[in-house]
């Protein structure tokens, strides 16, 4: 999955992990909180992933949960951030 993400060309990766428990991925994007809301972008997300990569993913869009640390040694930072 963390390929498919990194080669899929509609949303630019900024940031690729292994979550901490082991058995996901973190995949930060950047959006434009001015033309739609989080949660708007996140349901748009959810969807495409859905539709491009039949996978359902974790339903908690809450952004006060956000999660910028990686313990994977394995991460993909976007170089343009480096």
């Amino acid at each position: 999955m963390k390929e498919q993400l990194l080669s899929q060309t509609e949303l630019e990766t900024a940031l690729l992990y292994l979550s901490p428990r082991g058995n996901g991925l973190k995949w930060i994007v950047e959006i434009d909180i001015n033309k739609y809301t989080h949660l708007d972008w996140f349901k748009a997300i959810q969807h495409y992933i859905q539709e491009t990569f039949k996978r359902n993913i974790d339903t908690g869009s809450d952004i006060s949960r956000a999660c910028f640390l990686a313990h994977d040694p394995n991460v993909y930072i976007n170089p343009k951030y480096t």
